[in-house]
């Protein structure tokens, strides 16, 4: 209950502060300052191109798709990352990961940082781990990029290898199948383990239920969390016997 007037009184408080906020603007006349906002759009078309979500993709509030990016079944991009298609093509298989703070990002044919156009392609079951930044290249099934990794034109993780976190992959660079490349620039390190490729496997299906909790999280009103609050605080389960 207490939660619950707490929610009522503060909406009034706001509403109130908005109400003296106009009619200031008003004795102020042409001196008034207006703060021009700018709302933010996770997918955004650019040209005659626009993102294409399949279903069950997770999209953070304040991540963007802009332009040609397709995005495959069950997969997730996290908070603050940028998906931007503008002068080529992104494409994202089924049950992959984007983590927070990544950038993916292509070349055109006339402005190919290492001479030629070049997408990005990302398979399924692919993780990529917070703050790292793709262009150009392509990321085979079940393959993973460490946290702050970069990952530059035509260079290719096949299926399951994995880049150390902090790492460099430079331009037409190549990760075998089922092996660890790590550094700047990047060079082989050793195989993975079987307990090693096991763990990949999982990671992907781990980020998708993470991302659904996400999601349903988000879906909440402010309404819906006060009636939640007052729930868990009046309607607690019965403690263990001596507590």
């Amino acid at each position: 209950m207490l939660q619950r007037a707490g929610f009522v009184f503060g909406r009034a408080l706001r509403e109130t502060g908005q109400a003296l906020e106009r009619v200031g603007m008003r004795l102020q006349g042409d001196y008034a300052f207006v703060e021009s906002l700018n709302r933010h759009r996770r997918l955004l078309a650019l040209y005659d191109k626009k993102p294409l979500l399949r279903k069950d993709v997770f999209v953070a509030p304040n991540a963007s798709l802009i332009g040609d990016v397709s995005v495959g079944a069950g997969s997730t991009v996290w908070y603050s990352s940028v998906l931007r298609g503008d002068v080529n093509t992104i494409k994202v298989g089924e049950k992959s990961s984007i983590g927070d703070n990544c950038v993916v990002h292509v070349s055109s044919a006339s402005h190919g940082a290492f001479g030629g156009a070049a997408s990005t392609n990302i398979g399924n079951g692919v993780v990529v781990e917070s703050g790292s930044i793709l262009h150009g290249c392509e990321l085979r099934d079940g393959s993973k990029v460490g946290s702050g990794s970069v990952v530059f034109d035509g260079a290719v993780l096949e299926e399951g290898a994995v880049l150390a976190p902090g790492s460099l992959l430079t331009a037409n660079k190549r990760v075998p199948a089922g092996q660890l490349w790590g550094g700047r620039p990047a060079s082989f390190m050793r195989e993975l383990t079987p307990e090693e490729k096991s763990s990949l496997a999982r990671s992907s299906q781990d980020e998708y239920e993470r991302a659904k909790r996400h999601e349903d999280e988000h879906k909440l009103t402010a309404e819906d969390r006060a009636k939640r609050a007052d729930q868990e605080l009046y309607h607690k389960p019965d403690s263990p016997a001596g507590y």
